[in-house]
């Protein structure tokens, strides 16, 4: 590990130390001397010294660096700045209940009890301000290459790809490359399929001259075709060069995704869920879509309104398409293949929706090859539904499907039902969870993205599902409705 990198976990330390103690001295000044919140809350007197407040705000900052290490937030490893930051929520707020605790089982508080609510907000705040602080000077320390890792990965195969990947957007590691690691198929004459996106430097028997070469200074190993004796090999050349060594296990293939272990009669059985959307997960993204489903709705009425009467001006028709030329029921496919009714502003001429298969169109399919089906400059747009896809607006009736319980806010797109016909196995993975008036794909590409890019963005946002991914996902969607760079 860099000797930057200690430094830099080392300094959250006296940092923490320092802005717990910063945060009881603020919230002392705040209740003692309200000049700001006098309308708020009446004078209070303290009962304990100067010296005694020093002493117990001491000891009491350290009990929080302590619980902090005890939960693994100072570990040199970090999980990532979203997750120390709902750590740091949770343990400040236990570490309240802590002080509470003590000054009630000893019947007396130092001077006031609203202090303590004062030092736990401003604790929080001066923490996360110094995490802040912090990675902003490493980030700087990485541009100057201070601190930066060069990786290898080893191995051509989509978890190698997945970690090239990760590799290549974090700015403290430098990716060097993959090794493609010999293997009978290979032997034989076989090579990688052409659309493979992996482009090896090398193989593994030149791995001791491009380490030295390139000066890697940590080895991955996403590879599962060496022996033993052979990663045996490559751990103890790696150890004695001192570079950092990491490997994806063998788990009968499985994904290490929302893994569930449970003992019966002794015997441990591991569980693989298929998203963490169930159970809880499934009750708190319901309950997620209402609150923000109904807000939405009432924020963007007036859009609806301007929306509705655009389009009658614009065009004769309806103002919903929910119908289709035949008087049939515009339908999508939901959650485990079951279809619902769908509705969004109408952007096209009337009766025009069936010539979407005709030859003229079909031609212009910019998805040729894929399920769906995407025109090129689609000549049935009117003026105003031009506008009104640019800018999403055509999708704001979704709402609707979302509060009936039929979408949600965020998932997989809705596809109709002649599409996901034409769906391979793999697709319907993302049939597994409600669709979404937006996602991962609307926001990585729109309607440019490769279909079967879609498919894994979808996959993995199942797999990964969080009420904090969701809100990050429709922050995103915002700055892409707002600066659309792609026409619908």
């Amino acid at each position: 590990m860099k000797r930057s990198e200690i430094f830099f976990n080392a300094l959250k330390v006296p940092i923490d130390f320092a802005a717990a103690v910063s945060a009881f001295f603020l919230a002392r000044i705040l209740r003692l001397h309200p000049t700001f919140l006098s309308q708020f809350q009446t004078p209070a007197d303290t009962n304990l010294s100067f010296e005694g407040f020093v002493e117990f705000t001491g000891i009491a900052a350290g009990i929080l660096v302590l619980i902090f290490a005890w939960n693994g937030l100072y570990r040199m490893k970090s999980s990532g700045f979203a997750k120390d930051f709902r750590k740091i929520i949770f343990l400040v707020g236990a570490w309240l209940l802590i002080l509470t605790a003590y000054f009630f089982f000893r019947r007396e508080f130092f001077f006031s009890r609203l202090a303590i609510a004062y030092t736990g907000i401003l604790a929080i705040f001066l923490i996360l301000a110094g995490r802040i602080l912090i990675q902003i000077l490493q980030r700087i320390f990485w541009k100057f290459g201070i601190g930066v890792v060069k990786v290898l990965v080893i191995g051509t195969n989509p978890n190698s790809l997945l970690l090239g990947k990760f590799f290549e957007r974090k700015p403290r590691y430098r990716f060097a490359g993959f090794l493609e690691v010999a293997c009978p198929r290979l032997q034989s004459g076989g090579k990688l399929p052409h659309s493979f996106p992996i482009n090896p430097i090398g193989e593994l028997a030149d791995f001791e001259k491009i380490v030295k070469q390139r000066q890697i200074g940590e080895v991955v190993l996403a590879s599962r075709k060496l022996s033993n004796e052979k990663m045996r090999e490559l751990l103890t050349f790696c150890r004695v060069n001192h570079f950092e060594f990491s490997f994806v296990p063998d788990l009968l293939e499985v994904p290490q995704k929302n893994v569930e272990v449970e003992t019966l009669l002794g015997i441990p059985l591991i569980s693989l869920r298929p998203t963490p959307l169930t159970g809880w997960g499934r009750v708190l993204k319901r309950i997620f879509d209402l609150i923000v489903g109904i807000l939405a709705l009432v924020l963007t009425f007036p859009i609806w309104l301007a929306t509705a009467i655009a389009i009658k001006f614009d065009s004769r028709g309806p103002i919903l398409f929910t119908r289709k030329d035949d008087g049939e029921k515009v339908m999508r496919v939901g959650k485990h293949d079951r279809q619902f009714c769908f509705v969004k502003f109408r952007s096209m001429r009337a009766k025009s929706d069936s010539l979407r298969y005709s030859q003229e169109l079909a031609n212009k399919n910019r998805r040729a090859g894929s399920p769906l089906v995407k025109i090129e400059d689609d000549p049935r747009i009117t003026k105003v539904g031009k506008f009104i896809r640019k800018y999403s607006i055509d999708e704001l009736p979704q709402l609707l499907n979302v509060l009936a319980g039929k979408m949600s806010l965020v998932g997989p797109r809705p596809h109709l039902p002649e599409e996901v016909a034409r769906y391979r196995p793999h697709h319907r993975r993302v049939l597994e969870i409600k669709p979404g008036i937006t996602g991962l794909a609307q926001i990585s590409g729109r309607s440019d993205l490769d279909f079967e890019e879609e498919v894994k963005l979808d996959t993995w946002y199942i797999e990964n599902w969080s009420v904090w991914l969701d809100l990050k996902i429709l922050w995103k969607t915002a700055g892409v409705v707002v600066f659309p760079k792609h026409r619908e």
